[in-house]
């Protein structure tokens, strides 16, 4: 009992160097990390109310969430003496915060404390309580919405307030945007009418009259009240999408961007556009100098639905980068392929776009330079191989449209000696090889698509000319040397994997890895 006498105030001591270690837990040191912060969401409610959500925070040491509001920003650097909310339930995520002021602009800022009593915050919340105390039922875009293709509120007429995303005179057609001030999905409504046109962006407005599903389309139409409660207020920065995410309900009305999008196709009120995900539209009601077919453009705008068409539509010239490239119809490498042993397009020049997945310099030729193309989704006959001098210079992962005739060499589909290759970015995310056993590696659908063949034993070391066999117990399949890897076989070594573009030469189906890299072990 004597020792344990000391144990007490060493305890005490250590405690407190422990705290003054900790000092500010927003910046803790040895204490642990930071929680994960959420995303918070925000949005005006019924009357004079606000209600959101946040994402979960997905730690093991998570303890409890703590949402502050107040009537000025900067709320994590002096977060008020009181939370309107705590949680201390991970999956309690929701809040309505009812009772607030009209026409007052309210913040909100969620922080997450974990078990070691460390901080992280939320992104700040902008809400905007409309300037009305006649007990007039506000709803915000998000509840007029409903989270569906129709509207819960469609034929009725409702009171809706909003930021204006869209001026009343940017976009062709009397078409006006609003959005809520938290942004995010279904956070978009369109307004039709010449009532609205005089509103600009940045407006926070409140506005009455009749919902209605135009051709798929929500839209507040028959406006009976537009009123303007404050102007200059920031909009959501838009949310950037794949070209083939943008063809969702959830995005309508809503700002949206899309990065390195290759111009399909031409029509009459859109232009048909792709990153290599899959398409959707750019359409033509604002004001701005528009892309040809082949060009590459960063492009952001409200998301409306028109013709049977998920279109973005630019406001201005700020909305739309143009980075060149056109000049004709641009083709996919499923398109080339045609789902057929020789091409539709045999005999003709036309311009392809993909991703490099074999560069310019690695796999042999004596006399110009191959690279492999690929469609960014992957799949059954999305590859192509190009051969030509002008391509020595790509590097895997560049987004390209080459321009060149398509000719079937001994039976393999390439594009040949291109007229001009356009490299519109690097650093993209090449598309994962295709896993398939070695008795199906084979076959025309794989032709120029890199393949991952697995759990394999070489057959044979010396078939000639470089060239050897693997089996998984599926069938054999050949593998040859145009890539530059160091292994030599030798009969019954064993790999894990084996990556290379399906190749034929020779009346033969073979692989070819690149480097060492495609050969594990």
């Amino acid at each position: 009992m004597k020792n344990c006498r000391w144990l007490l105030p060493l305890f005490m001591i250590a405690a407190v160097m422990l705290a003054v270690a900790c000092g500010d837990d927003e910046n803790p040191q040895g204490s642990g990390d930071n929680p994960t912060p959420s995303t918070l969401t925000a949005n005006p409610g019924l009357n004079n109310s606000a209600s959101g959500w946040w994402t979960m925070c997905p730690d093991n040491d998570f303890s409890e969430y703590s949402l502050y509001r107040s009537t000025t920003s900067g709320i994590s650097s002096n977060p008020p003496a009181s939370p309107i909310k705590t949680a201390s339930n991970v999956t309690d995520t929701t809040f309505t915060d009812a009772g607030l002021d009209w026409g007052q602009t309210y913040y909100y800022a969620l922080r997450t404390t974990n078990s070691s009593s460390n901080h992280a915050w939320s992104n700040e919340v902008q809400v905007i309580v409309p300037d009305s105390g006649s007990g007039c039922q506000y709803l915000s875009c998000y509840q007029v919405q409903g989270q569906q293709s129709t509207s819960p509120y469609d034929g009725q007429e409702v009171s809706v307030t909003g930021i204006v995303s869209s001026g009343g005179d940017e976009l062709y057609g009397s078409l006006t945007v609003i959005c809520d001030a938290g942004g995010g999905p279904w956070s978009g409504l369109v307004m039709f009418g010449d009532s609205a046109s005089f509103l600009a962006r940045g407006d926070s407005v409140t506005l009455s009259g009749t919902v209605s599903e135009y051709y798929g389309l929500t839209e507040l139409t028959y406006l009976n009240s537009v009123q303007i409660i404050s102007s200059g207020h920031a909009i959501p920065d838009a949310i950037p999408l794949t070209t083939y995410a943008v063809n969702d309900e959830q995005y309508e009305s809503v700002i949206v961007s899309v990065s390195n999008a290759i111009v399909q196709t031409e029509g009459e009120h859109s232009y048909e556009i792709d990153d290599g995900s899959g398409s959707c539209y750019l359409g033509n009601r604002g004001d701005y100098t528009e892309p040809s077919v082949g060009d590459t453009v960063d492009a952001r705008g409200p998301l409306l639905y028109e013709y049977d068409e998920w279109r973005i539509q630019p406001r201005d010239q700020d909305d739309v980068t143009i980075n060149g490239g056109g000049g004709g119809d641009v083709y996919t490498c499923y398109e080339i392929q045609g789902q057929q042993s020789s091409s539709p397009f045999e005999g003709q020049t036309v311009s392809v776009t993909g991703l490099v997945v074999v560069g310019g310099g690695e796999y042999y030729s004596s006399t110009a330079a191959y690279a492999v193309i690929m469609d960014a989704g992957g799949g059954p006959w999305a590859g192509l191989t190009i051969f030509g001098s002008d391509v020595a210079g790509l590097n895997r992962s560049d987004s390209v449209t080459v321009t060149g005739e398509i000719q079937e060499y001994f039976n393999f589909t390439e594009l040949a000696y291109p007229s001009s290759v356009v490299v519109h970015s690097t650093g993209n995310p090449i598309p994962d090889p295709e896993s398939v056993s070695t008795g199906n590696a084979g076959q025309e659908q794989w032709e120029s698509v890199l393949l991952a063949i697995s759990d394999v034993t070489v057959t044979e070391d010396d078939l000639g000319y470089g060239e050897w066999a693997v089996d998984d117990g599926s069938g054999e399949v050949r593998l040859d040397d145009l890539g530059d890897y160091s292994y030599t076989p030798s009969i019954g070594d064993t790999f894990s994997q084996i990556v290379g573009v399906c190749w034929y030469s020779f009346d033969v189906f073979k692989l070819e890895p690149r480097d060492d890299s495609d050969l594990t072990r």
